[in-house]
């Protein structure tokens, strides 16, 4: 029975992973239909992620001693609520707002999914009930936006989101049935959750996180029309790239897991960022070839993976006693990153009226946290060149 709760937490979200990057492969459709320009439909990436930096540890703080089922079945139809206003949305107005209820639903279902998985399952077993639910988010990038790409094409963009309510519902209903009453705990202050900004190790850490995501969020946010625009693909093509760029997300991912057990956090984090830098200057200038750019865009989203996990592990490893906040911070962080990604991304496209320089872009605010990074571990005597036991 918890086992197939925990199925059904991790559905819930791959639904939200789907529903937040989405986005990135319709950004043009949806410009399309209401008429508007790619960098203002772009920020449905901000307002999502906003709402999710924000509102997320507000909220998870104000229903702290609320029964833990009880919080997933309130997010989870606000989550359903949101997608059905974004299927009806009139005007880009109402699917602005739309996203921002879907931004902080979702950050909610996130957090508190993954403690309720915790609690399901014996000590011993708990590691991999919470990876079992935070693949749901990485299965989303290889499944879940290609075919609703793949989808909007079809029959349009609107339905996804259409789609996403339906399986919410069904989910919901699930939960309701197989999920157990879960009491709440005490509730950690929001001061208290701000009292790990004091540990420089964890703010350096912090930093990096901030630049990586906005670097990353620049260019993958405008990553579709910038297919289009050089390259030339069309949606089918555009579906198919997102497949492959997902399953080396998945990859780097995994890869990062392992780096930073057999080689250090450090020395994972430290050479993640030189590719992700690297692939970033060099794929406007392979843009001559669809295969050229494939690889080195496949590569870079592969390279900015490898180092989420590297960055988590090293977060846990400087806030043993308060890894929890510091894990909850960094989620937030990078929701902000995202969200000001994004802008930065419509900013350049706006200015330079193409997409193909926003690459460029971004690999200036990757390098911007690699400099952080590098500061950060040799004031701390973190020298990349030690072994993963001197961490």
């Amino acid at each position: 029975m918890n086992k197939l709760s925990i199925y059904l937490l991790t559905l819930g979200t791959f639904l939200i992973g789907t529903t937040e990057m989405i986005v990135a492969g319709i950004v043009h459709m949806i410009a399309d239909h209401f008429h508007i320009t790619i960098a203002l439909a772009g920020q449905l990436v901000s307002a999502f992620s906003l709402a999710f930096a924000i509102g997320t540890p507000i909220i998870v703080t104000l229903t702290s001693r609320f029964d833990r089922k009880k919080v997933l079945l309130g997010t989870l139809s606000l989550f359903m609520l949101g997608n059905l206003i974004s299927t009806w949305s009139p005007n880009f107005t109402t699917l602005l707002l739309s996203r921002v209820l879907l931004g902080i639903s979702a950050g909610v279902f996130i957090v508190v999914a993954t403690s309720v998985a915790a609690k399901l399952v014996p000590p011993e077993k708990m590691g991999n009930a919470v990876s079992t639910v935070s693949i749901g988010f990485g299965t989303s990038l290889v499944l879940g936006v290609p075919l609703g790409i793949m989808i909007s094409q079809w029959l349009g963009w609107k339905l996804v989101f259409a789609l996403l309510a339906i399986l919410s519902l069904l989910i919901l209903i699930a939960l309701v049935r197989l999920l157990p009453s879960l009491p709440g705990g005490s509730p950690v202050p929001l001061k208290e959750q701000f009292s790990i900004l004091k540990n420089r190790k964890i703010v350096g850490g912090l930093l990096i996180f901030l630049f990586l995501i906005t670097g990353y969020g620049s260019a993958y946010t405008y990553l579709a029309p910038f297919l289009q625009e050089t390259v030339h693909l069309d949606t089918s093509a555009i579906s198919m790239a997102m497949l492959i760029f997902g399953a080396f997300a998945l990859i780097g991912t995994k890869v990062g897991g392992i780096g930073a057990d057999q080689w250090g956090t450090v020395k994972t984090i430290i050479s993640s960022i030189v590719f992700h830098v690297i692939a970033l200057i060099l794929l406007p200038l392979f843009t001559g070839t669809i295969y050229g750019t494939l690889i080195v865009a496949a590569i870079w989203i592969g390279a900015a993976n490898i180092t989420i996990p590297a960055l988590q592990t090293y977060f846990i490893q400087q806030a043993p006693r308060s890894s929890d906040l510091a894990l909850s911070a960094s989620s937030s962080i990078a929701q902000l990153g995202l969200a000001i990604g994004a802008g930065l991304g419509g900013i350049t496209v706006n200015s330079i009226g193409a997409t193909v320089y926003n690459p460029w872009i971004s690999s200036i605010v990757v390098l911007l946290g690699l400099c952080v990074a590098w500061v950060t571990f040799i004031k701390q005597k973190h020298f990349i060149w030690q072994s993963p036991q001197n961490r």
